[in-house]
């Protein structure tokens, strides 16, 4: 497996070698190693390359523990990962509060984030081309079934370093977009193991009017998705 790139920052760097050091304690391929634990060889490939700024927890418990069970070369105790997890998360949280990822990575021009910030504030513009409106009084089509939500352009700009780009695909969904698209986001990050990303979602719809909550709750019932319709009107209760 390749090298890290300089860029990617301590915890996650120090995460990525530990994820590596468990792969090799399996003995399997990446792809073998990801049936066994119920996730995917991309997911994996992802965490050993220090490319997934939130990591699933539950995905890298998994592996550990069957890197343990097949009782050859040592791996860190769960504490410690655990610890680790919590690290790597607190250090992309600091990040993302601060701007300030990584001045290494492949960032927008300074002027071409003013831009953007500046237009997302205003109302503006979206950061990503948005599904077609819903058409007034469509039902058929103000259904979460069958939304495709962009998470690989999401995933695109996270592993680019295009963050402020990432940024405000979650501040639309989360804070600006249809109840449909919002429930589509949570839904989409989910599934594809961005369990993180869709927590944060889940935080931002829950802010958001009880009317809204209500809505985005019953699309993702609609698809599917109850403990994250029972999550968010946790989360809207929270916020009230």
């Amino acid at each position: 497996m390749k090298a890290l790139p300089s860029s990617v920052p301590p915890a996650r760097r120090e995460l990525a070698g530990a994820v590596r050091a468990m792969l090799r304690a399996t003995g399997g391929s990446l792809r073998g190693v990801a049936g066994q634990i119920h996730s995917s060889r991309s997911v994996l490939n992802r965490l050993a390359l220090g490319k997934v700024l939130f990591p699933d927890t539950d995905t890298v418990l998994k592996l550990h523990r069957l890197a343990k069970s097949k009782g050859g070369v040592e791996v860190m105790t769960e504490d410690d990962l655990r610890a680790l997890l919590q690290r790597v998360s607190d250090e992309c949280e600091s990040a993302f509060a601060t701007d300030n990822i990584s001045a290494e990575v492949n960032r927008p021009a300074a002027e071409d984030v003013d831009e953007m910030r500046g237009a997302l504030e205003g109302g503006t513009v979206a950061p990503f081309d948005a599904p077609v409106p819903l058409a007034e009084g469509d039902r058929r089509i103000e259904r979460a079934v069958g939304l495709q939500w962009p998470v690989d352009e999401l995933v695109l700009h996270l592993d680019s370093g295009r963050y402020e780009h990432a940024v405000g695909m979650l501040d639309y969904a989360g804070d600006e977009a249809p109840a449909v698209e919002s429930a589509a986001a949570i839904q989409t990050c989910r599934s594809r193991g961005l369990t993180e990303v869709a927590d944060a979602l889940l935080r931002k719809v829950g802010s958001r009017p009880d009317r809204f909550v209500l809505d985005v709750v019953g699309h993702l019932m609609d698809v599917g998705s109850h403990a994250d319709a029972r999550a968010l009107i946790g989360c809207s209760a929270q916020a009230a």
